[in-house]
C-alpha cells in the first residue's frame, strides 16, 4: 500500500479541498508521484444521467491523475447531505467496498494518496450491523482503516478553537496519528480579533502543531493553488510520512 495522509476538517466548507489541493502540488512538486481521492461525495451535479463530484474531478485536475473519477470518487449523491442521509433518502446504499477497492488500486500505483474526506471526523457515512447490533460508520471510522494520519483543516474564526480541540481530541482518543492543523481562510478575511489571535492561541492549547495558514486564494486553479500556497504549509511535516 502507498504511504499518505487523510485530509479532514473540524465542520463542513473549510477549505479542505483547496489543503488537499496545496499538498498535491507540492509534493508533485518534490518529484513523488501522487494519487488522490474523495471517496465520497454528496452534493453532486447531474450530467447526462451521471452524477458528477466537483470536488473530486479538482483533485483528479491537481494531481493530474489519468485515472477514472469512478476511482477517485467511487461513492457519490445528489443531494447535498451526510453521506448516510443522503442514501436514505435516494434508497440507495452506501457501498464501502467501493471505496477499500479503489483505494487498493490506486494506492498500488502511487507512491503517496492524498484522500479528503467530507465534512468532519463524526458525520455518518452508512450503518452497518456488526453481529447483531446495528452502528453507525462515521468518517473517523474510514480513516482508521485505512490507516492513514490525519491533517485537520480548520476555520480562523471565533468558535474554531472549541471545534479545532474537540476534532483532535477525537482522532487521538481513536488511534489516529494527527500530523498537524492547517488553518484556512476559506472566504476573505475579515480583520477580527479572532482571526488574528486563533492562530497563537492553538499553537499554545492543541496537542499537535499547527503546520500551516492559508490565506482566501482568488484564484483556484491547480497552477495558482501552487504558486500561492507556496510557504503557507510546513511540508517537511509531512515528509516523514511520504
Amino acid at each position: 500500500m502507498a504511504k499518505g495522509i487523510f485530509i479532514t476538517a473540524t465542520d463542513t466548507g473549510v477549505g479542505k479541498t483547496i489543503a488537499a489541493a496545496a499538498i498535491i502540488r507540492a509534493l508533485k512538486g518534490q518529484g513523488i508521484k501522487v494519487g488522490a481521492m474523495k471517496p465520497i461525495e454528496t452534493g453532486c451535479m447531474r450530467h447526462d444521467g451521471v452524477l458528477i463530484p466537483s470536488d473530486g474531478t479538482f483533485l483528479k485536475n491537481s494531481s493530474g491523475m489519468d485515472d477514472s473519477l469512478d476511482l477517485i470518487t467511487p461513492v457519490r449523491f445528489e443531494l447535498p447531505l451526510a453521506p448516510h442521509i443522503a442514501s436514505q433518502r435516494a434508497g440507495i446504499a452506501v457501498e464501502l467496498w467501493k471505496v477499500f477497492d479503489a483505494y487498493r488500486v490506486l494506492s498500488s500505483k502511487y507512491d503517496f494518496m492524498v484522500v479528503e474526506g467530507i465534512g468532519g471526523v463524526l458525520v455518518p457515512l452508512a450503518g452497518q450491523t456488526t453481529g447483531n447490533v446495528p452502528r453507525t460508520y462515521f468518517v473517523l471510522d474510514l480513516i482508521n482503516e485505512l490507516k492513514l494520519p490525519a491533517v485537520v483543516v480548520t476555520r480562523p474564526a471565533l468558535g474554531t478553537i472549541n471545534h479545532t480541540l474537540l476534532t483532535v481530541s477525537q482522532l487521538l482518543n481513536e488511534g489516529v496519528d494527527v500530523v498537524g492543523i492547517i488553518i484556512s481562510f476559506s472566504t476573505p478575511a475579515e480583520g477580527t480579533i479572532a482571526e488574528t489571535t486563533n492562530t497563537q492561541a492553538l499553537k499554545e492549547l492543541c496537542p499537535v502543531p499547527v503546520i500551516g495558514v492559508i490565506p482566501w486564494l482568488r484564484a483556484t486553479s491547480p497552477e495558482a493553488i501552487e504558486s500561492d500556497a507556496k510557504g503557507c504549509i510546513d511540508f517537511e511535516a509531512l515528509i516523514p510520512h511520504s
